[in-house]
């Protein structure tokens, strides 16, 4: 066609028209509604296409505006290295605006705490615009083209380190857009939009099927160009070569439900590897390695065999007839002096190794499980079972450097408990298992015919999981001037298929597994983002416990958010946190930078660990006849047998209906009588307190004045557990009866007592309950000479009580509390458990005296509470009948080398404990 313009659409529009767009729907309330505005947008750009070109075929499209739309998924364009502070300090330079005037302030203290405030403390977009709308002119002159190329600017300003550069380009856009433009340039920058729009509605608006693609592609250019005409519908995920694309995950499910999911034909069982999503991209000898989150590594593993820390060792792993492929799977580290994959938990980042010869020896090694292209042939509607020979007939493995996934076909449930008892005594993650029919969807996982498998109790400590920060605390001491810790919530699932959650529930607050530094580093990333905690504005999307029982400094939306695996003994009943339960002992293990905010635990998910694991997450063999619930619960179901319900004589209460009022004594004061003696039982007590003018109730609440009881039995252990009432003796009351007076409570009186009570105490009375002003009496020295001995036989705190209070009351870590939650058998007996026979001048003396300094318990006995068994490497001859005792148990230890104890101490964390198992 004659005369096709080669004018781009981009040339054409404004960016003020896209800010006011912008501006608008922010302001505007309801998806829908919001979608409406920007599909008038979309459908004017595309109308203008056609003006411009026709039905001729040109490489014009969206992208220039979809890409300021969706600036965060934009890959093309490289970090612009700006943050509030460093875009302030620009702004402030270019405009000579004084630091110290009222305006410079602004800037620079954008979101100072104590003047804290949601509107704008939150965003540094909106100060700006009110500094900037006196500078700037009233309307722009830019094109969304030209704001694109200072844009681009910008980001190579950055990666050459030209400041000068970066400032020119920001000049530029200065005189040339209006404050309303900067505003959302400035979001934009800092790639979030903040206009209440998903990345997924966005999408939906340009095309039906643009989701599913950029799932597959991760390129905002393809999506656009190959979704340009909205009436044509893609029929296939389309992958190439060096480009991106979402990964296929599995699906968790129960052990109970894998032949159901399988179809009751023969699956595949596979080993889950604690290592990095990895997809590799090869086209002669050219490789490219992208992430899970389609972020290129190809400068760290190597773009030819000449370059990086992996390609170099690999090009003779492919067969001759191999010219190009695309292979999914992880990336490991490898420990040569060991010959053990290193996990993510260590202190080494696959992503991370700049050269082979480091220190330590240390190489990454990709484990292969899943083929997509070989020579321009795409597999992703191959069966999977096909896929696997093609990958075995073109690849070579070399040990260390690329190697298959360990994979056996099995026909059973019984084989699949087999192999994750294996896994389990093994240490590892847990195992996926996959249909051989299934084929490769890109960023899929319900219904994909792969599932995951991890075990209900895992690793004698707690389970790994993985949950979203949603707020944080400041700290104090070393860690003051940042967040030292934060609260994590789970998700709730949305009812629409394919939505990201938009709900989260507040579920715990962690603060130790993490050093200094790290911690550091993990502020810095969470800084930008942060929001003042408003109890009269909270986030919506953010659902914290009625009342606010547990609410953060600052929070952060969690799209903004990191993913963190988080370690715990176990799931248990709290009111402080929306989900109803908390975890006990969390450490935080992992920030988990492969996996996006929105594949956090779900509530779905947590209901299922809590009934399935009873709360429990520690390491114990399955069974074949475990079902998906608790065994103890469905016997008790089974028993229960429907009968009449009634109330033993005496616990009922008194009818105190007809009983005539004698005095007052007990005005406006209610009681609740849990029990008397025999002399004065319950019913009596009752009504003996009405006459008296008191109230009753059987169920204690803030209007109650005491709780009575002669002995101490479930119920009154369980008001006492609350530490809320004042739970007094019987023989209190019966003496105010006897004596017609009301009578102050002394501590002898008492079997419990609030806090208002003892504060009261604590001024009258020294500890052993004698008065400072009243004189003593014969009786009265009896009572604190009995409350001394009783002291001085006082049963000892347990150990778990100990840990609850330092959890409360000493948040922050201590480097000397590493091991804390550890109970240590070391192996220094010959006979297991036997102090007599002692192996003299063990190496294992210093390591226990070690293991004492940072906090651990070290026991000579080995029973089941032991959470950790320490070998000497040379010395492993009980390993056998250690691993044999541990393997009988419900509950399993760790066996562990003394590497563990030192590499953990110069870590400053506990390091996970698979990869210092003793080997024989």
């Amino acid at each position: 066609m004659a005369g096709v313009s080669t004018v781009e659409v981009a040339t054409q529009v404004p960016f003020y028209d896209l800010c006011a767009l912008l501006e608008r729907i922010a302001s505007t309330t309801g998806t829908e509604k919001k979608k409406k505005i920007l599909e008038l947008f979309v459908n004017s750009w595309r109308e203008t296409h056609a003006k411009l070109h026709g039905t001729s075929k040109t490489t014009d499209s969206f992208h220039s505006g979809m890409r300021l739309l969706l600036p965060h998924l934009d890959k093309e364009r490289g970090a612009y290295g700006m943050k509030e502070v460093v875009l302030a300090k620009y702004y402030i330079e270019i405009l000579s605006i004084g630091k110290d005037s009222t305006d410079g302030r602004k800037l620079l203290n954008y979101r100072a705490p104590k003047n804290a405030k949601q509107d704008s403390v939150a965003d540094f977009a909106s100060v700006a615009y009110f500094v900037l709308r006196n500078r700037c002119p009233e309307k722009g002159s830019l094109k969304i083209d030209q704001v694109n190329k200072y844009l681009d600017q910008l980001a190579s300003a950055n990666i050459d380190h030209k400041r000068d550069e970066a400032k020119k380009a920001l000049q530029l856009l200065l005189r040339n857009t209006s404050a309303l433009e900067q505003k959302w340039l400035i979001r934009i920058i800092f790639k979030e939009l903040k206009i209440g729009l998903s990345e997924n509605s966005v999408f939906n608006v340009y095309h039906p099927d643009a989701m599913e693609l950029f799932g597959v592609c991760n390129s905002l250019p393809k999506v656009c160009m190959d979704l340009h005409d909205r009436s044509i519908r893609m029929n296939e995920a389309e992958m190439s070569l060096f480009s991106p694309f979402r990964p296929m995950l599995a699906e968790r499910k129960h052990i109970n439900e894998v032949e159901k999911v399988m179809n009751n034909q023969s699956f595949y069982i596979e080993t889950k590897i604690d290592g990095e999503r990895m997809q590799l991209h090869k086209d002669k000898d050219s490789f490219m390695y992208f992430s899970r989150s389609a972020n290129e590594y190809t400068h760290v593993f190597g773009g030819d065999p000449s370059s990086g820390v992996l390609t170099p060792h690999i090009p003779g792993c492919f067969s001759s007839s191999v010219h190009s492929c695309i292979l999914d799977g992880e990336m490991v580290v490898v420990d040569p002096k060991t010959d053990t994959w290193l996990s993510k938990g260590m202190n080494v980042d696959v992503k991370s190794l700049t050269a082979y010869e480091n220190d330590e020896g240390h190489h990454p090694c990709f484990i292969v499980f899943d083929i997509l292209i070989i020579n321009e042939k795409k597999l992703a509607n191959v069966p999977l079972r096909e896929r696997i020979k093609s990958m075995e007939d073109m690849l070579k493995p070399k040990p260390g450097y690329l190697q298959f996934v360990e994979r056996q076909e099995v026909v059973s449930k019984e084989d699949v408990v087999k192999a994750l008892n294996t896994a389990i005594d093994k240490r590892e993650e847990g195992l996926v298992v996959k249909s051989p029919s299934s084929v490769y969807k890109p960023n899929s996982r319900s219904g994909s015919g792969w599932v995951k498998i991890k075990p209900e109790y895992v690793d004698s400590l707690s389970d790994e999981l993985d949950l979203v920060i949603v707020g944080g605390y400041f700290g104090v001491g070393r860690r003051s001037g940042m967040t030292s810790h934060f609260m994590c919530a789970v998700a709730v699932p949305s009812n629409v298929p394919g939505e990201h959650p938009k709900v989260f529930h507040s579920f715990c607050k962690v603060g130790s597994g993490y050093t200094i530094n790290e911690l550091r580093e993990l502020d810095q990333q969470l800084r930008p983002h942060w929001n003042a905690f408003d109890t009269k504005k909270p986030p919506e999307s953010i659902i914290l416990a009625p009342g606010f029982k547990e609410k953060p400094d600052v929070w952060i939306e969690p799209s903004k958010s990191k993913i963190v695996q988080i370690k715990a003994a176990e799931i248990i009943t709290s009111d402080k946190f929306k989900t109803g339960v908390t975890l006990r002992f969390p450490r935080l293990e992992a920030v988990r930078s492969d996996k996006m905010w929105y594949e956090c635990l779900n509530l779905n998910e947590l209901t299922r660990l809590k009934s399935v694991a009873e709360g429990k997450l520690t390491y114990q063999h399955v069974n074949a006849e475990e079902k998906s619930e608790p065994a103890k619960k469905r016997r008790r179901e089974a028993a229960r047998v429907e009968q009449s319900r009634t109330v033993a004589k005496h616990f009922k209460p008194a009818d105190v209906s007809s009983v005539e009022e004698v005095s007052q004594m007990f005005q406006e004061k209610e009681f609740y009588i849990v029990n008397g003696p025999s002399s004065h039982p319950k019913a009596v007590l009752e009504k003996k307190v009405a006459e008296n003018g008191g109230t009753l109730t059987q169920n204690p609440c803030s209007d109650t004045f005491c709780v009575v009881a002669e002995r101490i039995n479930v119920r009154v252990k369980n008001i006492i557990s609350q530490d809320k009432y004042d739970v007094v003796k019987a023989s209190w009351l019966i003496n105010c009866l006897d004596s017609g007076e009301l009578k102050p409570w002394i501590p002898s009186d008492m079997f419990h007592s609030s806090s208002r009570t003892a504060d009261k105490f604590a001024e009258e009375f020294d500890r052993h309950g004698d008065s400072y002003t009243e004189f003593a009496t014969a009786e009265s020295l009896r009572k604190a000479f009995d409350n001394v001995q009783s002291k001085n036989s006082a049963v000892p705190l347990s150990t778990d009580e100990i840990l609850e209070i330092s959890q409360r009351y000493f948040p922050d870590n201590s480097p000397f509390g590493l091991f804390k939650h550890c109970r240590v058998y070391l192996d220094q007996f010959i006979i297991i458990g036997n102090k007599s026979t002692g192996i003299p001048n063990s190496s294992l003396e210093l390591i226990g005296l070690k293991l004492r300094m940072f906090g651990a318990r070290i026991t000579d006995s080995f029973d089941s509470k032991v959470t950790h068994v320490v070998f000497d490497g040379r010395d492993l001859c009980r390993l056998r009948e250690l691993q044999r005792v541990t393997q009988d148990r419900e509950v399993k230890q760790h066996l562990v080398t003394l590497d563990w104890v030192a590499q953990s101490i110069q870590a400053e964390k506990l390091l996970p404990e698979r990869h210092f198992r003793p080997v024989t």
